[in-house]
C-alpha cells in the first residue's frame, strides 16, 4: 500500500492536482476510519501502525518537496521492480497455515472479512495481515497447473518482509 492508498486518494499518474485541503480532509477521514476505539475483534494492536502510516502519508503528501520526490519514485517502474526483487530475495517463506484467522471489524460493521494475521519477531502481535482480496489477486497470477502462490507482506511495525506461501 502506498501513501495515496493509505489516505484513499487517487495516486500518480491518475491524480488531479491535490490541494492541501483535500489531503488534510482525507487524512482526518483515514484517522477516524482506523481509530482504535472504533475497532474490535482482532485487537487494537494492529491499528497502531495503520495510524503511524497515515501520519507518515500525511507528512509526505502535504509537503510539496517530499511529495514531488515520492511521486517520482512511485512512477519509476525500475525503482519498484528493483525494490520488489530485493525484498523477495531477502524475505523468509511462511506457510499460510501458520497464520491465525479473524475479521477486521468496527463496533458497527465488519470492514474486511477473513483476514489472516501473525506476529513478528519485533514483538508486534498482529504484524502481518492478509486479506482475502490480497490472496485472490495473487492467485489470479498463478498457473492453474502449478497451484502454488505467494504474497509479499511487510510487518506493520518494522521493516521485515515475509513471503506468504499458499496453495490453491
Amino acid at each position: 500500500q502506498n501513501y495515496y492508498q493509505a489516505l484513499s486518494l487517487p495516486h500518480p499518474p491518475h491524480n488531479p492536482e491535490l490541494d492541501i485541503a483535500t489531503i488534510r480532509k482525507a487524512y482526518h477521514a483515514a484517522l477516524l476510519r482506523y481509530h482504535p476505539d472504533k475497532l474490535r475483534d482482532i485487537g487494537n494492536d494492529i491499528f497502531t501502525v495503520a495510524v503511524d502510516e497515515i501520519l507518515q502519508a500525511y507528512a509526505t503528501l502535504s509537503s510539496p518537496v517530499r511529495r514531488q520526490k515520492y511521486d517520482a519514485e512511485l512512477l519509476d517502474p525500475r525503482e519498484e521492480e528493483n525494490r520488489v526483487t530485493r525484498i523477495h530475495a531477502q524475505a523468509e517463506g511462511v506457510d499460510l497455515d501458520e497464520f491465525d484467522e479473524g475479521n477486521l471489524c468496527t463496533t458497527e460493521n465488519c470492514l474486511i472479512q477473513h483476514v489472516w494475521y501473525r506476529g513478528c519477531r519485533c514483538g508486534k502481535k498482529y504484524a502481518y495481515v492478509l486479506s482475502e482480496a490480497m490472496l485472490e489477486e495473487a492467485a489470479s497470477d498463478i498457473d492453474a497447473a502449478e497451484g502454488d502462490g505467494e504474497v509479499l507482506v511487510q510487518c506493520l511495525r518494522c521493516s521485515t518482509w515475509i513471503r506468504v506461501l499458499f496453495t490453491i
